[in-house]
């Protein structure tokens, strides 16, 4: 079990209750602009509560909630990379988040993630922490750079196909956040 405290929020693992906030969250994402940058998700109830499911069964994909009202405004995503020089040098993860729009533009993506890398590197002992984004996607960008992360390709790549079948085509961005690195960046703070 996962369980982070920051100044205003609970970083946790899914409940089973989360689904309603979940769907609603991956609702709003879908909508946007920015899905044709990631793979899509499922929209329908049935298919958000499988994904719940999978979701509480394992300490990847963590709640970010207000701490005055436990509402689920977000999720960060922390997954292991499996390479084989881990077991010398310490695992690697990647780290995704999705945000509620209604929440955007207030530190929560900042502040949550830099508690779910302080999880990483202090508990875990994280050897590095990969992320990707899309070129377009400015606000994400800037967000890495915040937390320390340093850009280290890009690529093009497609995940969704136009009505017309073809492939959406675009550049995405590869950052990592070395534990060295992230030693020397404002280390996040967790109660």
């Amino acid at each position: 079990m996962v369980s982070l405290e920051t100044a205003r929020l609970a970083i946790r693992n899914f409940r089973s209750a989360d689904w309603e906030a979940l769907h609603e969250l991956i609702g709003q994402y879908e909508a946007s602009g920015l899905a044709v940058y990631d793979q899509p998700w499922p929209l329908s109830p049935e298919a958000i509560r499988q994904v719940m499911q999978w979701f509480v069964r394992g300490d990847s994909y963590l709640a970010v909630c207000l701490k005055e009202t436990d509402r689920c405004i977000g999720l960060v995503a922390l997954t292991p990379e499996s390479q084989a020089e881990e077991i010398a040098a310490g695992p690697a993860f990647s780290l995704g988040y999705i945000f509620n729009f209604d929440y955007h533009g207030q530190g929560y993506a900042t502040e949550a993630c830099r508690a779910v890398l302080a999880y990483a590197f202090e508990r875990l002992q994280a050897r590095q922490i990969v992320s990707g984004t899309a070129a377009a996607n400015l606000a994400s960008c800037r967000l890495l750079e915040r937390l320390g992360f340093q850009r280290t390709g890009e690529s093009i790549s497609s995940f969704r196909c136009a009505p017309d079948g073809t492939p959406i085509r675009f550049i995405g961005y590869s950052f990592v956040l070395t534990r060295a690195r992230w030693r020397l960046v404002d280390k996040p703070r967790t109660a």
